[in-house]
């Protein structure tokens, strides 16, 4: 019942990272896993932006939610090419695998079954905008799949608890008076303060929380100045913050605002600090946790030995704070280097969907 319709999963595969769109214009991806849906005998489909849920009624007490994200990355600085440099094709194959299973299997369904074609995870939305619409109504628990180049390929991994991080983005903006560049005295610095704030900032990530609680802060872009010798009027900072207890996010969050007063009184700048709406931490529920590594051992599906907690955040978040959920890590790992997430040459063997078209269809069904 496990089996794996290699053929059509590698087509998808490849159908699906040839489409590679951006988050909420997954339009061609879409369209395809429409096709799918139809072709599997599910046509009771709702969708939302471009995203896709169903149900799959059992008449059974539960129902069981299964999510994949659809969105890919700009593969250059124009963006106008985009690749599926996060593997987030692979993720929807997963999915399509197991419906294809268990859609020739119906009377072996042990509960209802929910399927969620999410946009838009790149961004942060695409998770809210379908919880909106609907996709998770009455669903009792949730799964997730993701690759990782940290994991052997045709394994699988799975963290109890905290398994990524709550994520938030920010922007500081430091304005001043503009000056040449040899009189400094005669405007402010905002350089020069920006850059003290950025270092600053890491000292209170290591001095002011708990050492052994995760949490980190990192600053991804800079812009500020037109020319060599001129000090500039604003430099903008903007980043990330990440963490999975909320003391840790209130003891980065007042840091920022305070470090920024201090740099204010010490450079005559003014400054504002925006921090925008994230993600909460990606909690996995440890009996569901436990469920799938006893059933992941009964079928023969290797358990990577991997409990590492990653930082990167994850809007599937927002799911599991509604139903009991779990997010299972699928590995891509040849040996030797691996290009990571997000990385240009980042890929996804065939052989790496394997094991959660498996475990997935094993928990689904008798």
């Amino acid at each position: 019942m496990e089996t794996i319709n290699i053929r059509q999963a590698q087509l998808d595969l490849k159908e699906l990272f040839e489409r590679a769109e951006p988050s909420f214009g997954e339009y061609r991806t879409s369209e395809y896993i429409k096709e799918r849906l139809n072709a599997m005998g599910l046509t009771d489909w709702k969708t939302h932006n471009t995203g896709i849920f169903g149900t799959i009624d059992a008449g059974k007490e539960k129902t069981v939610g299964i999510r994949a994200d659809m969105d890919a990355l700009p593969a250059n600085t124009e963006k106008t090419e985009y690749m599926h440099l996060c593997g987030h094709h692979a993720n929807m194959t997963t999915i399509l695998g197991v419906l294809e299973n268990i859609t020739k299997n119906r009377d072996k369904l042990k509960y209802n079954v929910r399927y969620i074609f999410q946009p838009a995870e790149e961004v942060i939305g695409g998770a809210v905008t379908m919880i909106e619409a609907g996709c998770m109504e009455g669903v009792d628990e949730v799964f997730a799949t993701h690759t990782t180049p940290d994991v052997v390929l045709g394994s699988v991994a799975l963290i109890a608890g905290g398994c990524m991080a709550g994520s938030n983005h920010f922007e500081v903006r430091i304005k001043g008076k503009s000056t040449h560049a040899a009189m400094p005295s005669s405007g402010t610095d905002t350089v020069t303060a920006a850059c003290e704030y950025v270092m600053s900032m890491q000292t209170a990530i290591t001095r002011l929380k708990n050492p052994v609680d995760p949490g980190l802060i990192s600053f991804g872009m800079i812009n500020g100045g037109t020319a060599a010798n001129i000090l500039p009027e604003t430099v903008v900072l903007q980043g990330t913050f990440r963490h999975f207890d909320p003391v840790v996010k209130e003891v980065i969050h007042n840091a920022m605002q305070t470090r920024l007063k201090a740099i204010e009184e010490f450079y005559g700048v003014t400054g504002e600090l925006i921090i925008h709406d994230g993600t909460p931490p990606v909690i996995c529920d440890k009996d569901l946790v436990a469920k799938l590594i006893n059933l992941s051992n009964a079928k023969d599906i290797t358990v990577s030995r991997y409990d590492r907690k990653s930082m990167g955040g994850e809007d599937f978040a927002f799911m599991t704070e509604l139903a009991k959920g779990a997010f299972i890590w699928q590995g891509v790992s040849t040996g030797g280097y691996q290009p990571p997430l997000h990385n240009k040459d980042y890929r996804v063997p065939d052989e790496a969907v394997y094991p959660g078209i498996k475990l997935l269809t094993a928990y689904l069904t008798d």
